[in-house]
């Protein structure tokens, strides 16, 4: 019979290597990130009903998305920009409900060059 110290060993060794040990953020982590200024990345994105520019913009900076670029055609709405956490989304809306439809990551967030 295997001994309790090592039963318990080899559960957080498992733990570990599946990733749900250790994975979550500490209260402190959490609190710093808050005096930063930094929120979560939503699961889903919302711009409210049949938003242009502006509106889309205040609404995705009130989430924590910087939008670099926006683009309304027919049947869709497609942002560009950052997340609060830095990372570059391509972010497509339905254009009556403003309900997130896709997202992708992309590398379209650098500076625009003027050609």
């Amino acid at each position: 019979m295997k001994s309790t110290p090592y039963v318990v060993a080899t559960l957080v060794m498992a733990m570990i290597a599946a990733g749900t040990l250790g994975a979550g953020k500490s209260a402190a982590q959490t609190e710093a990130g808050a005096e930063r200024g930094m929120m979560p990345t939503p699961a889903r994105y919302a711009i409210g009903h049949s938003a242009g520019f502006e509106e889309a913009s205040r609404q995705l900076a009130e989430q924590g998305f910087e939008v670099i670029g926006y683009e309304a055609e027919g049947r869709r709405i497609e942002v560009t920009g950052l997340t609060a956490t830095g990372h570059c989304l391509e972010l497509k809306f339905h254009p009556s409900s403003g309900k997130e439809t896709s997202r992708k990551r992309t590398d379209d967030c650098s500076p625009r060059r003027a050609e």
